[in-house]
């Protein structure tokens, strides 16, 4: 009678096991929370926008001096950068970007002997430090850094001095600016952005005229596409 007894205890033991076992592994498993848009990774993308170059002009030789070769362009390029997501959601970069622009500017000089000084430029870039804040697939940032200005086609058009030559630089100067990224799939970003660069002041000296010294300065609104590796 013992020995029937242990054996039946021992049997509802084995069967109460794996009726419990059966049940865990029946049971289905949570399903897991989808998971955010990581911002971190490298991207490569497409720009264009609006390029405007003030472009002021001192001519000290001249009464009065001051003069403006304004103009405003389509600008369009690429760009190529890096962004790493904190886990407070912080977002720190890098990108450089390069533009074609298509300024030219000039402003009367001396109406009365039809001559005319003119400004041009044809590429701008920038090298920048970004950080932003990741919002789901928003992520609004603030930037700084350093840009690039190829400024050519710098001349005078006079009907006393005739056709200066046209001189060329490429400046170098400081730019700020803001934006914000939209992630439209894990790959596609969508962003607009603003920034100002100055580059400061420089001597154009001309040998008939003396000191000429543009003082450039750009604002750019842009669209960009990129692409998130």
């Amino acid at each position: 009678m013992k020995t029937i007894l242990l054996a039946s205890t021992f049997l509802f033991a084995v069967a109460g096991g794996a009726f419990a076992a059966d049940a865990v592994v029946n049971e289905p498993a949570p399903e897991a929370a989808p998971a955010g848009f990581i911002w971190t990774g490298g991207y490569v993308g497409i720009v264009a926008g609006v390029n405007f170059l003030k472009g002021d002009m001192t001519i000290p030789a001249y009464v009065p001096p001051d003069y403006n070769t304004n103009s405003t362009s389509g600008a369009i390029g690429g760009k190529i950068g890096y962004n790493y997501q904190f886990e407070n959601n912080v977002v720190i970069g890098a990108e450089a970007s390069l533009v074609a622009v298509f300024n030219k500017g000039s402003d009367d000089t001396i109406a009365a002997i039809g001559e005319t000084i003119h400004a041009s430029a044809d590429w701008q870039a920038q090298i920048v430090a970004k950080a932003g804040y990741a919002a789901g697939r928003f992520m609004p940032y603030v930037k700084g850094g350093v840009a690039f200005l190829h400024a050519d086609d710098i001349y005078y058009d006079s009907g006393i001095f005739g056709l200066s030559d046209p001189l060329s630089r490429t400046y170098t100067g400081w730019t700020i600016g803001v934006g914000v990224d939209y992630a439209l799939t894990d790959n596609l970003i969508f962003g607009v952005d603003y920034s100002f660069a100055d580059f400061g002041s420089h001597d154009f000296a001309n040998s008939q005229i003396g000191p000429t010294i543009l003082k450039p300065s750009t604002h750019t609104v842009s669209a960009s596409l990129s692409y998130k590796f």
